[in-house]
């Protein structure tokens, strides 16, 4: 669904399957993506589990890809390299926290044909919440070395799997300080402290659907609810129930359809990835 249009912005809400992937791409504008069921996202080098709390920044010409983890919709951004913020940090992606004010101004222009008074308004007050938003460094990193990629890639898809480092090791032909090292040096963080991180997230996720905590703690890998909502509180600050019972509300209803060009927009240049 195209959303408000100018000659400097292309704002988009799209229906998505719940693991679809948008294949390496750029576009000639800066994006601001948010994806509320979250996301793996590779820009450039970089490759982040990022979650429905957070924006992503794609700089103009990036290479990117998103590859879906949950979401069926997407929210994004398309807005003129010439209204960069001269914060020299907008030159590179980044991950920022979703400011609620910031995600009601994205959902708005997405969803909505704003008038030009109601744009310059919008984006005044986006651009200012962006400048003073501190960068999120919580998202989940991804490991670039091949072997620790496929550990990683192998709790992501199954966040309840039990296999030990040294199981995962001698699997890969690979010794288990190998396999520590490159978690460590890739991510910033050891394997047990990776493998939580990605059992919590994809907890947040199966909340957010609905499932109770004792359903997501069997489905996260702990045998015990006391053990997961210690792990949930750790990383989120609160309780998996209190936590669910916050990011949980009315829903606003939009048209689910999508739609791929608009007689009055002329980019992104690569109509056919987000």
């Amino acid at each position: 669904m195209l959303g408000t249009t100018s000659e400097f912005l292309a704002a988009y809400r799209e229906s998505v399957l719940p693991d679809h992937l948008f294949e390496s791409h750029s576009h000639a504008a800066d994006q601001l993506a948010w994806i509320p069921g979250g996301a793996e996202v590779r820009v450039a080098e970089s490759r982040w589990q990022v979650r429905g709390d957070q924006f992503v920044w794609i700089p103009a010409l990036a290479d990117h890809e998103i590859q879906m983890t949950g979401a069926e919709e997407t929210f994004s951004l398309y807005i003129d390299p010439r209204l960069r913020l001269r914060q020299e940090r907008w030159d590179r992606p980044l991950v920022l926290p979703v400011d609620p004010v910031a995600g009601a101004i994205v959902l708005s222009l997405c969803t909505t044909r704003a008038a030009e008074g109601r744009l310059q308004a919008s984006l005044s007050l986006l651009t200012e919440i962006l400048t003073h938003t501190v960068e999120s460094y919580d998202m989940l990193t991804l490991p670039t070395d091949a072997r620790a990629r496929t550990v990683a890639e192998a709790v992501l898809k199954d966040p309840g799997e039990t296999h030990s480092l040294a199981t995962w090791a001698e699997n890969l032909n690979v010794s288990t300080k190998t396999l520590l090292r490159a978690f460590r040096t890739d991510t910033g963080l050891t394997y047990a402290q990776w493998r939580t991180r990605a059992r919590i997230y994809a907890a947040e996720r199966l909340l957010a659907e609905g499932l109770s905590v004792q359903e997501t703690s069997e489905l996260s890998g702990y045998s015990t609810s006391t053990g997961f909502i210690k792990a949930f509180r750790s990383v989120f600050g609160a309780t998996p129930a209190t936590y669910a019972r916050a990011k949980r509300g009315p829903r606003r209803q939009v048209p689910r359809r999508t739609v791929r060009n608009g007689d009055d927009m002329t980019w992104p240049t690569n109509t056919g990835d987000r």
